[in-house]
């Protein structure tokens, strides 16, 4: 599907996509559904001025998945009510459209770090750049680059009328306010252990962590106490797998061994096989294969002590504190 929209009109009612362009179909990239971080604060207020027609020429440079699209979706929004038409497209169907590439109106470009190594294109785009920078018409541009290079300024013409901001990816508190503020966004009230685990252990960008409360959210919406964090760190197990030093189960097993003397006659292996089950909801396959067993073993294993929990409110209480002894030991790394 081709990257590319095109709005005329001055109103949301007047407002019309003449192509099928999917970043429109997101109702949420707005200003006010982007989270302002340090790491981005820049790159939100050069957006808004670009927005403003106070600044004609911005380039957004930054790590991928962590808002450049999403502001470009910004603004060309608010730009759509007042100052038509206003284009935003990847710098690749642009270009390759068939059609003339210099338009009338507002350009907005993402993905334009892909010209940088095509000759070809990336003249096509100098020359472009340059006939609006000498008529005036606003551009903003947006380059997934660790940081803005050598290369990016030479694409740039009159290099000083453009306004280059960094976005950079968020530090481990800023995360933590942006899961807290996509929860909300997804309707989900999380405990503050979850959000630190999510925001320390889950690597990734931006579109991970989206991913990650988007399949929470089909589980549930309540996840506030230790069980409940289990529980959802087991459904968002898969979404972990970036980080090297994550392993659920392994982590479940090492603790139920350690703490075994704190659990009466209980054993550690039963103890860590109906947490992983029954509280952490992993998978009997992935749970068996780590433990050496038959799935058949690890379920009724993990049945017969259910029955116990059922029937013994010691054992009940020793899958409460061990619950909590997990989540507050993954919380706390």
């Amino acid at each position: 599907m081709s990257r590319m929209g095109l709005f005329h009109g001055v109103g949301e009612g007047d407002r019309s996509l003449l192509t099928t362009e999917a970043l429109f179909d997101r109702p949420s990239r707005t200003f006010a559904s982007l989270a302002a971080l340090p790491s981005n604060v820049e790159a939100i207020e050069a957006a808004l001025r670009f927005s403003a027609g106070m600044e004609p020429f911005v380039a957004l440079v930054g790590p991928s998945g962590w808002g450049k699209s999403h502001l470009l979706g910004a603004a060309a929004l608010r730009m759509a009510k007042s100052v038509p038409p206003v284009r935003l497209a990847s710098v690749t169907d642009h270009l390759q459209s068939g059609e003339p590439v210099d338009v009338p109106g507002v350009l907005l470009l993402d993905d334009c770090q892909d010209v940088l190594g095509k000759p070809r294109m990336r003249l096509m785009l100098r020359l472009l750049l340059e006939r609006r920078v000498r008529t005036g018409r606003a551009t903003m541009l947006a380059f997934t680059l660790p940081k803005p290079t050598r290369s990016l300024s030479n694409l740039l013409p009159s290099e000083r009328s453009w306004i280059t901001t960094p976005l950079e990816a968020p530090t481990a508190s800023e995360r933590a306010l942006l899961i807290e503020q996509m929860a909300v966004a997804e309707g989900l009230s999380l405990s503050g252990r979850l959000t630190q685990i999510v925001a320390a252990q889950m690597h990734g960008n931006g579109r991970t962590l989206s991913g990650a409360l988007k399949r929470l959210r089909l589980a549930g919406t309540s996840w506030l106490d230790a069980s409940a964090t289990l529980r959802a760190c087991g459904i968002l197990d898969p979404f972990f797998s970036d980080n090297p030093d994550w392993d659920l189960k392994l982590k479940i097993s090492r603790l139920a061994e350690q703490n075994r003397a704190r659990f009466g006659r209980v054993l550690p292996n039963d103890l860590a096989i109906y947490t992983m089950l029954r509280e952490a909801s992993l998978a009997e396959a992935e749970v068996a294969q780590a433990l050496g067993i038959e799935p058949s073993a690890a379920y009724l294993r993990a049945s017969r002590f259910a029955k116990d929990v059922g029937s013994n409110p010691l054992a009940a209480s020793y899958v409460e504190r061990f619950v909590e002894i997990v989540v507050e030991s993954l919380a706390s790394e």
